[in-house]
């Protein structure tokens, strides 16, 4: 395989009398703690960092989510505008990046575009300068209005294509996206978004050149996967061979397992069949270093290579999600009961017309599979936004429900919720007037998870909590700290230290 890529690399080279420069996005500090930590990152761990992250030639930093503002205000009590704001003062040349659920926000139920549109200008207000955004029915209608604000505000827009396994998921369908992607709304870069890792070898080498002949040389073409199969690092060399400008990566040891694949082995490999890579490795190490500190510190798992694993093409669980859902069933003391779990979201997922797993579709398909695994009777208990979703609030379904199923979903579940979807009306006047003395960012952390929530949040902690230190400085720290006087040598080439 490798000789083969080396060929084809060969041959571009010498058809363009130029070697391709590949460049990698980062995406540790958003997709890679979600995947591997369930996002329980705190703002305080990624400052110490960031400027060496900054330097290490990374073509943009993808930094934050709509999840990682749940994680931070319901579990760590941060201020998620504060971390955007704290890390954009270190990352001066880099972009940095947020990633856009297209018209949902908190509760996953689609919100008026005046809501939306705030979010995104107050995201760039506080140092964004890409804005990332997806859509999981693929219905760029949703991403309209965000898409316009960005570029009204001078931010880069990359428009997500996430990758599904369905009928009518063909090459031709994300290559019209892509086009209309560039040419309805003037995207810049063009992702295909493989958050689920389930893309194949054979597959990439048909879908990537059709996305590339569709938006030619008029947009950026980034590739995403994950490591879940196991073919990770594997998909994202094949993509880069095939026309993928960019490669969304996590620096190891954040990389792997749920994660993406590894910056470090990425630059390496892509090197090694004649590409170029614009990354700096020895900071890359230093980067892997710090954080392989931090989690051993934290107590906090590092990525493993995944072995082959096929029963993620029947579930397409995407990491970041299969990491959270682990973390729930452990909670709830149901870790025993996630292959049944696992096994049940494959079939509601298909029954429900085969939805793309990104957010909020995992959250919706596995609380119907857990509902049903607890129950004798599946669908006799049916969440609110399974009912929601089957009656069409979050858009337009791209393949039907199964009959039976939706007549069982309609006929359990709240009776409170319309068979038709009501009109979506503005948010902001009504905020306005309840609260007329805050500012924006306040108003929409207040809007999204409410008043004592938002009055408990506590600031950053002032200076970096956490820094990496020689291992003679915490030798010799911990001997002051000795009871007894001790007395100790340490030499090493050109250098002595003696203590007593």
């Amino acid at each position: 395989m490798l000789e083969h890529l080396k060929k084809l690399v060969a041959a571009e080279s010498a058809r363009t009398g130029k070697r391709r420069t590949i460049h990698l996005t980062d995406d540790t500090l958003r997709d890679g703690q979600q995947c591997l930590w369930a996002t329980r990152m705190r703002t305080e761990h990624m400052l110490p960092i960031a400027e060496r992250m900054d330097r290490a030639g990374f073509l943009s930093m993808q930094a934050i989510a709509l999840v990682q503002f749940d994680a931070s205000v319901l579990f760590l009590n941060q201020d998620p505008f504060e971390r955007i704001r704290l890390l954009s003062e270190r990352i001066r040349h880099t972009p940095l990046r947020a990633a856009i659920r297209s018209n949902l926000m908190r509760g996953f139920f689609p919100v008026a575009d005046d809501i939306t549109d705030l979010f995104v200008e107050r995201q760039i207000a506080n140092g964004v300068r890409e804005i990332g955004l997806f859509d999981a029915l693929m219905c760029n209608d949703n991403l309209a209005s965000s898409i316009a604000t960005a570029h009204r505000l001078g931010a880069e827009v990359t428009l997500l294509l996430g990758y599904n396994i369905a009928p009518g998921y063909d090459d031709a369908l994300y290559a019209s996206k892509a086009r209309e992607a560039v040419e309805r709304f003037g995207v810049r870069t063009v992702a295909l978004a493989d958050a689920a890792g389930i893309l194949t070898l054979e597959r990439v080498r048909t879908l990537v050149p059709a996305i590339r002949q569709a938006i030619g040389d008029r947009a950026r073409l980034e590739f995403n996967t994950h490591c879940l199969t196991g073919l990770g690092p594997l998909l994202a060399i094949e993509a880069a061979v095939h026309g993928a400008d960019s490669i969304l990566t996590a620096v190891d040891p954040l990389a792997n397992g749920n994660s993406l694949p590894a910056a470090q082995m990425i630059a390496r490999n892509l090197r090694e069949i004649g590409l170029e890579v614009a990354v700096d490795d020895r900071l890359l190490d230093e980067v892997g270093t710090y954080f392989g500190a931090l989690a051993e510190r934290e107590g906090q798992p590092v990525g493993v290579p995944a072995e082959y694993e096929p029963s993620h093409y029947i579930t397409q669980f995407a990491g970041g999600a299969m990491s959270n859902l682990e973390s729930q069933l452990k909670l709830a003391g149901m870790s025993d009961r996630l292959p049944a779990v696992l096994e049940e979201i494959g079939r509601v997922r298909v029954e429900l017309g085969s939805p793309i797993m990104v957010t909020p579709y995992p959250a919706i398909v596995s609380a119907q599979a857990v509902m049903n695994v607890l129950n004798n009777e599946r669908y006799k208990v049916v969440p609110d936004e399974v009912k929601k979703y089957v009656c069409g609030y979050f858009g337009e379904l791209p393949l039907p429900v199964d009959p039976d199923v939706k007549d069982r979903i309609i006929g359990n579940g709240s009776k409170d919720v319309a068979l038709t979807p009501p009109a979506i009306e503005p948010v902001l006047p009504g905020l306005r007037q309840r609260y007329r003395n805050i500012g924006d960012d306040e108003l929409l952390l207040r809007y999204m998870y409410g008043d004592e929530k938002i009055d408990g949040l506590a600031p950053t902690a002032a200076g970096d909590s956490f820094s990496l230190r020689h291992p003679v400085v915490d030798l010799v720290a911990g001997l002051a700290e000795r009871p007894r006087a001790a007395q100790v040598q340490v030499a090493g080439d050109g250098f002595s230290l003696s203590a007593n």
